[in-house]
């Protein structure tokens, strides 16, 4: 090739690239609209990527466990049969809503007592409550106007007390869906019931006062500890770089990299607007200004928050078994300034994840946008050990009284041993198993939350306090 057509060669390629970022400004000016997020290459290189996987919202929306009451004030929990069930009991939902109409009212705490502990029920309760009025319309169910006055649904129960009703449970209200075709709804669902261990009781009648929240009577479990290390742990100083270059995009060249005394690396975009802190020991937490915008809706801002983790740490490499569940769900303002806030604990053989600092991803959400997200995802494998009994649950709230009291009640020194044991007995929430993740290892745990959504860690088989985390 002579001089000349080198020459050429070169004008034309100067030529292209200044056609492509004219066509970049332009689409930038054309697609920006007042309340949207500006025009991002980085965002349609993310979104046509094949290696991205981004799970559906619908997903994470799922069953946390099935409670089975057996009509004589005993009750069973499965996990194992949640997800069936909530199929089976949104199916009937959808089919009646097509073709009868419902009457709500709410249920008052004495008939929520006798229903599920004087009649069969069957409760499938959610992983984090959920907006009704979406959670409707993603399954297909009917609504009318009446539905408007149930906030949330966290929970979805059939009861012999009422066959031909529904009961959704939301916000720490009950109500009762009464179709008005008299079927009965809940004998279909009520032959699966099957009795296994441990068997539970309400609160109520082994701590002595009237909680509906349910305890077993002792159990057994063959978890044991285990290590872990960070997912970023081969090389923690590459991870950080690739996910500060995920987050900031075309805007990466601009951004300043600081290291503190600690070897903790934080990269700067602007005078502060936007910011990525790395941590050694392979942590990640991003944040930037709020910017109000129009309201997506819970599910839309949840699916934006998941597009966000996919391409920024991803949800891992086994698109068919997701590994994470949405265990938290918060909304705070309205309009414009609505903020969401999600969590998602990391699952080890069906198993939560948790530790003083939270789950393993939190992500919120405003105005479409995210401005906030922690992750903190560990590489660990399932150890088992003998079956043991654990610690009796009631007596790990018994013992601990005082310890849950002083972290929920403030004034140590006012209460006397009853007044304390009668507070935590009155506002326990739920008692469950899981892994704590603590400096040098995984702990299997017991996992009590009280009301407003504190949650206590104790050893699961000794009772040992292992921390707590405030909702």
């Amino acid at each position: 090739m002579n001089e000349r057509a080198r020459k050429v060669e070169k004008l034309k390629n100067a030529v292209i690239v200044v056609l492509f970022l004219t066509t970049v400004l332009l689409l930038n000016l054309t697609w920006r609209s007042e309340g949207a997020a500006p025009f991002r290459l980085s965002s349609v290189l993310d979104f046509i990527s094949p290696d991205v996987w981004v799970p559906d919202a619908s997903e994470f929306i799922a069953a946390d466990y099935t409670v089975c009451g057996f009509g004589d004030a005993t009750f069973s929990r499965d996990a194992d049969r949640a997800a069936a069930d909530l199929d089976d009991l949104l199916q009937e939902f959808r089919a009646e809503s097509a073709n009868a109409s419902f009457l709500i009212n709410e249920v008052t705490e004495q008939q929520y007592r006798e229903m599920l502990t004087g009649y069969r029920c069957l409760k499938v309760v959610l992983s984090c409550p959920v907006p009704f009025g979406e959670f409707c319309d993603r399954n297909q169910i009917n609504r009318s106007s009446v539905f408007d006055q149930v906030g949330t649904v966290s929970a979805l129960l059939v009861s012999e007390a009422a066959p031909e009703s529904i009961f959704v449970e939301g916000g720490g209200q009950c109500w009762r869906f009464i179709s008005d075709s008299e079927q009965d709804l809940a004998s279909p669902l009520l032959v699966s019931l099957v009795r296994k261990d441990p068997i539970y009781f309400t609160a109520g009648s082994m701590l002595g006062n009237s909680n509906m929240a349910i305890l077993p009577l002792t159990s057994s479990a063959t978890l044991a500890s285990s290590t872990w290390e960070s997912e970023a742990a081969a090389d923690v100083e590459r991870a950080g770089r690739t996910m500060a270059e995920s987050i900031f995009g075309e805007n990466f060249d601009f951004v300043r990299r600081i290291t503190d005394s600690f070897g903790n690396v934080t990269y700067m975009y602007g005078y502060g607007e936007k910011t990525l802190t790395c941590l050694t020991e392979g942590s990640f937490e991003y944040r930037t200004g709020t910017v109000e915008g129009q309201d997506p809706g819970f599910y839309n801002s949840l699916q934006n928050a998941i597009a966000f983790v996919a391409t920024r740490g991803g949800w891992g490499s086994d698109r068919h078994a997701l590994g994470y569940r949405l265990c938290g769900a918060r909304t705070e303002g309205s309009g414009r300034n609505r903020l969401y806030t999600f969590e998602f604990a990391q699952m080890l053989d069906g198993m939560p994840l948790l530790s003083e600092d939270g789950p393993a991803i939190v992500v919120k959400v405003c105005g479409g946008e995210v401005n906030y997200y922690r992750r903190a995802v560990v590489s660990a494998a399932a150890q088992q050990a003998e079956e043991q009994q654990t610690a009796d649950a009631a007596n790990v709230l018994a013992g601990n009284c005082h310890l849950i009291h002083s972290v929920l009640g403030g004034n140590v020194l006012a209460a006397s041993s009853d007044e304390e044991f009668a507070f935590v007995a009155n506002r326990f929430r739920d008692a469950s198993a899981g892994y704590i993740v603590t400096e040098d290892s995984l702990t299997p745990a017991w996992v009590i939350t009280m009301e407003g959504g504190t949650k206590f860690f104790f050893g699961l088989y000794d009772a040992v306090p292992l921390g707590f985390t405030r909702d």
